[in-house]
């Protein structure tokens, strides 16, 4: 069975399934070069589609997913188009949600799917907004341009629409039931360059429990799903699931709005509009949390009676007030060129530390609230873009009550086109999933398309007698040749097949350098024109993980959990409170992994620095033409795309 995902929000992407297994995926910032890029042209899925050696006449169902309540927005609607149905295609009950009581009042009478096919649709404020937030749309008036409502701006679920607090939510038994598991989602007919195809709306975070809980392995599973949607009265801002074998079950919202604190404090120290929260949590560290407050633990249910604004500018009042309580200088707050005096560095350690205790909250509740059903749950899996804060997670699976946690690399909504599919096909469609056997499994994040022969060729010609080309191939000259490189304190491009899935780079779109010297820190943070006091991560050989790093889970392939430095040795990947956000390497990452332990061979040191082969402000290079005018505009020293070592003429 052939499953296509479509994902219209910011990080829109486009997945294909064969019998549960992704066999292209297609981000589209990686092609627009547009960081975040939102709404989807037809190009994109196409190119997806002739990833997968697939037409559109072979799909047998679509999944749709979005941002929360991000309209379906297409470059050219005759090409491709999303109506809604009456009826599901497929004999299921269609779904538990449900129009708002005061709905039909609002739009003078009729159904929810009267409104959905309203002719009138064709223009909406949030259509125009994207040419103010995102470059891309810039030169368009999106006033014309045809749009699909998404189903979140008009549905609600009337039996959790009472916030309940942590404390109560933990003591409210919450049993997988059935109708809930096909429920979230309404039936839609997607059509593809004249083929129409049946397929399911999946709510926003239902597709993000799908990306992480089909991929962990486990056959059983408790899901915490959470991102940076800002309002925490709402199931908008994340889920409890259970997954069970192939069905995945809607348990409770949370109510949480962790997420948007986060990325608001991020932008009022200045750093950024766009993806504060990774700054955030690299500050932090420069910090320590003495403005942290017990007063502000808890979901909306908790914090509403407790404030009589918003949590943020809340939270940011107390802390500037307790700063200058205690003396601090205040002049620098909200600087980035002083994002490390102590009022910035202070606040982000205890914005750190108020995520990281809330988030523990979280999922001691998760655990009570099935403890409370009868139900012991060994695992657990966390998705959404906070599941991307490192020692969030570590803490979690150091102390949490779970016994095993599993993060997926591509959990930000990058990774939701991949998740939607893969709920309707098991969840919905009731597919079982192969291999599931408890233990937990690793599948490879490098699902990007690998260029062929003749793109490499194309890219290296175009770049003339500016670059000096040898061909090593992909055996251990190879690696050697990478190794002398390091050795000899060069900064090294990476290159390698298809690109990870998720924000961070695992070893195929990579920049590398010899951890030993201290001074590669700054020199890598100018190399890519980043803030000097940005730290790197280390790749480091799975079988001697343990022996350099410690208080983390082993194995970790994604960079998504921090550990604790064991060793020296390491400086320039080595944060300055000790700790590493490592990424564990085995064979599976190909030539990575064998110049990885030709450095280690040579030098007895199985680590290398390792962070994305980017510029500033762009998305991670996907195509060798990307990659050579990268190298050729900044101080990277070598090369190494698809076998061939390149430097400057």
């Amino acid at each position: 069975m052939i499953v296509l995902g479509l994902h219209f929000g910011h990080d829109a992407a486009v997945s294909v399934l064969r019998d549960g297994a992704v066999v292209s995926y297609v981000l589209r910032e990686r092609h627009t070069r547009v960081k975040h890029a939102a709404t989807l042209d037809v190009a994109t899925v196409r190119r997806a589609l002739h990833d997968a050696g697939v037409r559109a006449d072979d799909l047998d169902a679509v999944a749709v997913c979005s941002t929360q309540g991000v309209e379906l927005i297409v470059d050219d609607p005759t090409a491709l188009s999303v109506t809604y149905e009456p009826s599901d295609t497929f004999g299921r009950p269609c779904t538990l949600l449900e129009e708002e009581p005061d709905a039909a009042g609002r739009r003078g009478g009729g159904t929810l799917l009267d409104f959905l096919y309203d002719p009138g649709l064709s223009a909406t404020w949030l259509g125009r907004s994207y040419a103010r937030l995102y470059p891309e749309h810039a030169a368009h008036d999106r006033a014309d341009v045809p749009v699909t409502p998404w189903v979140d701006d008009y549905v609600t679920v009337p039996e959790w629409s009472g916030t309940r607090g942590l404390t109560e939510l933990a003591a409210t038994p919450l049993t997988p039931e059935e109708r809930h598991r096909y429920g979230f989602h309404l039936p839609v007919r997607v059509t593809i360059d004249g083929i129409t195809v049946p397929g399911y709306a999946v709510h926003h975070h239902l597709a993000h429990a799908g990306s992480v809980y089909y991929a962990s392995g486990f056959s059983e599973a408790a899901v915490f799903t959470h991102d940076g949607y800002a309002e925490g009265e709402s199931y908008h801002s994340g889920m409890f699931y259970l997954g069970r074998e192939q069905a995945l079950y809607p348990l409770a919202p949370h109510h949480l709005g962790l997420g948007g604190v986060y990325d608001r404090v991020g932008a009022a120290l200045g750093l950024g509009l766009v993806g504060p929260a990774g700054k955030l949590m690299g500050l932090a560290a420069y910090g320590r949390p003495r403005f942290y407050s017990s007063r502000f633990l808890g979901n909306h249910a908790d914090l509403r009676e407790r404030f009589p604004m918003d949590v943020t500018t809340a939270w940011l009042r107390h802390c500037r007030r307790e700063a200058e309580r205690m003396g601090y200088d205040l002049a620098p707050y909200g600087d980035p060129e002083q994002a490390t005096a102590p009022v910035n560095a202070d606040i982000a350690a205890s914005t750190q530390k108020l995520f990281e205790e809330v988030r523990m909250e979280a999922v001691r509740t998760l655990h009570a609230s099935l403890g409370a059903a009868g139900l012991t749950v060994p695992a657990l899996c966390m998705s959404g873009g906070t599941a991307l804060n490192c020692p969030s997670n570590s803490q979690i699976a150091k102390d949490g009550p779970f016994r095993r946690v599993f993060v997926e690399p591509a959990c930000d909504d990058g990774g939701i086109a991949i998740g939607a599919a893969l709920a309707v096909y098991h969840s919905i469609l009731d597919h079982p999933v192969p291999g599931a056997d408890g233990e937990g499994r690793f599948p490879t994040p490098y699902l990007g398309t690998a260029p062929s022969a003749d793109d490499v060729a194309a890219a290296v010609a175009s770049a003339g007698d500016r670059i000096t080309v040898e061909s090593l191939g992909s055996g251990d000259e190879l690696a050697e040749r990478v190794a002398d490189d390091l050795v000899a304190n060069r900064v090294v491009a990476w290159f390698e097949g298809g690109s990870e899935a998720g924000p961070r780079a695992l070893g195929h779109r990579s920049i590398l350098a010899d951890p030993r010297d201290a001074e590669n820190w700054p020199r890598v943070n100018r190399v890519k024109s980043r803030e000097g006091w940005r730290p790197f991560a280390p790749a480091v050989l799975a079988e001697h993980a343990a022996d350099w790093f410690g208080d983390v889970p082993l194995p970790s392939p994604y960079m998504l959990f921090n550990a604790t430095v064991r060793q020296t040795g390491i400086p320039a990947v080595t944060h300055v409170d000790g700790t590493a956000r490592i990424q564990t390497v085995d064979a599976s990452a190909g030539g990575y992994h064998a110049a990885i332990s030709a450095f280690h061979r040579r030098t007895g040191v199985p680590v290398v620095m390792n962070t994305s082969l980017n510029g500033p402000g762009e998305p991670i290079v996907e195509r060798p033409e990307e990659a050579l005018d990268l190298f050729l505009k900044t101080e990277l020293d070598v090369l190494y795309l698809a076998g061939l070592r390149i430097t400057r003429a």
